[in-house]
């Protein structure tokens, strides 16, 4: 995304985010700082042949308000103390005034989505499939909440948790694309789909990310926590011991081997991705192969192996990431 196209986007973003009566002051703090924006720049890259720039620049920024939306209420629910290196909006300004900066937000998106000029035939599916991104991203959310490690087919619920809460809002961009080609039903639930098993991908490679520090893994709030997370999963399928998370700590062999587990899990659903992909309008599925190359296959982390361990072969990278 050129810097000008990013300032344009900002722009529009705290247009429509900071407009916001007497939470505004919540809504500047929040939106002070932003992340990656993966989700703005993945709608620029799949819709940009199917809509005039100025245009998409709105839908990209409505998929990030609704993003930011979720971040707002999920810092509540997790109880997550700071984000991008400030205080999160519940910890500064309280978790009323944080649901109801969160509950502005998506107002925010479709606001922005109605003022973004595109097409007017294409707007109703666009305002669709946003209003189910968000019903299903609430849906993970509580799923994931309500999840025990105890629980039946661990693995199943974890997977619907991830598709849902963090494949949702991933998918929303796809989704944008093909309703701004023109596709048809199932060219948009392709899109959902597929973006769904990117969101997959996406959090189990968040999920790892503490493992790559073991000294300091012990005192990661997942593990303080006792948050379901991909290696604990991979680890009650290799283990029936009854403090999982002791043992992940206390076992570099058992992180080792979840480690492992969770990459193959990477694959899978990158692999799901790419067929689902095929579904899509040429310049769409160049995208998604691109995003897995650039943001998944090269960021499947490598955890040091204790010595007496030896060497391991190295996760296989997925033939169809560079077609």
């Amino acid at each position: 995304m050129s810097n000008s196209a990013n300032a344009q986007l900002e722009a529009v973003i705290r247009k429509f985010g900071n407009d916001s009566g007497a939470v505004q002051d919540a809504a500047q703090h929040h939106l002070f700082r932003c992340g990656k924006r993966s989700r703005a720049k993945l709608t620029l890259a799949a819709a940009k042949n199917f809509e005039n720039p100025d245009a998409l620049i709105n839908v990209a920024a409505a998929a990030e308000l609704i993003h930011e939306a979720s971040v707002v209420h999920d810092d509540i629910q997790d109880r997550t103390s700071s984000r991008r290196g400030q205080a999160t909006v519940w910890k500064k300004y309280g978790s009323n005034t944080a649901l109801l900066l969160g509950d502005h937000l998506i107002a925010a998106a479709f606001r922005c989505l109605a003022s973004s000029g595109c097409r007017h035939e294409a707007l109703p599916g666009l305002v669709q499939v946003m209003a189910s991104a968000v019903s299903r991203a609430s849906s993970g959310q509580l799923q994931q909440l309500n999840l025990r490690i105890d629980g039946d087919a661990l693995f199943n619920q974890y997977q619907t948790i991830a598709s849902h809460k963090t494949g949702s809002l991933l998918a929303l961009p796809l989704q944008f694309a093909a309703v701004l080609a023109g596709g048809d039903a199932r060219t948009v639930d392709a899109a959902q789909r597929c973006g769904e098993q990117l969101g997959l991908a996406y959090q189990i490679l968040n999920d790892l990310a503490p493992l790559q520090n073991a000294a300091s893994y012990a005192q990661h709030e997942d593990i303080v926590d006792r948050v379901v997370t991909a290696p604990v999963v991979a680890a009650k399928q290799l283990s029936d011991a009854k403090n999982i998370f002791a043992l992940l700590v206390n076992q570099p062999r058992l992180r080792q081997l979840a480690h492992q587990r969770c990459c193959t899990w990477v694959g899978n659903a990158a692999d799901s991705a790419c067929r689902n992909a095929a579904w899509l309008p040429m310049p769409v599925e160049a995208v998604v192969h691109s995003f897995i190359a650039e943001s998944i296959v090269s960021s499947l982390p490598r955890e040091p192996l204790p010595k007496r361990l030896g060497a391991v072969a190295p996760t296989p990278l997925l033939a169809t990431a560079n077609n």
